[in-house]
């Protein structure tokens, strides 16, 4: 159940997005392939957000994997994954990190993106604490995930990606999601301990620094995205036809450091603490994601596909396919 005026945002301003036209998006920007092998388009922006989501492209950008590849690369800033679609759209980023939501909607409604390379996956809790968790008050009826089905639940954003994984984590708790009662909050936490929810989810590090916090406790964590691939760097179609040398630069760049800090935990805490404000002390105790290492595969996008379409944020005949959604050298 939905009770936000904003339930719909994301598709609306998704559809108005559509309807404008994309020239300006891609043609000033993008330069024809050349033939020699080099990047066509060497100095690039890419739309990010203050998450662990981002960890891959602020590792390839300080660490120079970006600069190996031959790519200056300028990170642009943004509050949300859909914030950084008008930016593409409008040619002011040539990439930019989205939940695979985002994308996967716009594509439907007429928006031609591709997804270029991987960000962070589903990844499973340890020991029960998960990248997202959900949160109850102390002393709270709330027991189990299954439970949720039956609450008020306070939520950044109605049909997002996170939206998705709390429905699909209470189904599979053989509850019924389709009963919860969603709300839009923008701080979950304040929202719970106010009685204005039953129910929230964080994540991290939020989570781990809520762990002090006595007047509420952790209900479960939670694996999104179904374990499968959550979150990708997207570009437009035209932009990677025209370039795709640099969209495989930026690709190769990009898994080298989803890599390197999969493998790293003190490079995770180091280039984290670079972009997300929290203490050292508990980005070091946080639970962080882990990042793909290997291209994109179609079977990762239908995935994506699926779970969208059984919770009603795609029509089926009006779902893209898969391969529409990686560039035609995939």
């Amino acid at each position: 159940m939905v009770t936000s005026r904003r339930a719909s945002r994301t598709v609306v301003v998704l559809a108005a997005i559509a309807s404008v036209g994309l020239a300006s998006a891609c043609g000033s920007d993008s330069q024809a392939a050349q033939g020699t092998g080099g990047v066509e388009k060497p100095d690039i922006s890419v739309a990010v957000f203050p998450s662990f989501n981002a960890l891959g492209a602020e590792a390839a950008n300080a660490d120079g994997m970006f600069k190996s590849a031959g790519l200056n690369v300028s990170l642009t800033k943004v509050a949300t994954p859909a914030e950084g679609m008008p930016q593409l759209l409008g040619g002011k980023v040539q990439f930019a990190l989205m939940d695979m939501t985002v994308p996967a909607v716009a594509k439907s409604k007429g928006v031609p993106l591709v997804l270029v390379a991987p960000g962070a996956k589903g990844t499973p809790p340890k020991d029960g604490f998960g990248v997202g968790n959900l949160w109850v008050r102390a002393g709270s009826p709330i027991k189990t995930m299954k439970d949720v089905q039956n609450a008020t639940f306070g939520i950044p954003q109605i049909n997002s990606q996170i939206w998705v994984d709390i429905r699909s984590a209470v189904d599979e708790a053989g509850g019924d999601s389709s009963k919860i009662k969603f709300v839009e909050v923008p701080n979950t936490l304040s929202a719970l301990k106010a009685g204005n929810v039953d129910v929230t989810t964080t994540s991290e590090p939020a989570g781990t620094a809520a762990l002090k916090d006595t007047s509420i406790q952790r209900l479960a964590g939670y694996t999104a995205a179904g374990g499968d691939l959550a979150y990708a760097y997207v570009t437009t179609q035209e932009f990677a036809k025209q370039n795709p040398n640099t969209v495989k630069a930026f690709e190769q760049a990009i898994l080298k450091a989803n890599s390197e800090v999969n493998a790293d935990q003190a490079k995770r805490v180091q280039v984290a603490s670079t972009y997300v404000k929290a203490p050292k002390e508990l980005l070091e105790k946080a639970h962080f994601p882990e990042f793909g290492t290997e291209p994109i595969s179609s079977t990762s996008v239908q995935t994506a596909l699926d779970r969208l379409m059984k919770y009603g944020l795609l029509d089926q005949a009006k779902a893209p396919k898969a391969a529409e959604l990686l560039p035609a050298s995939q």
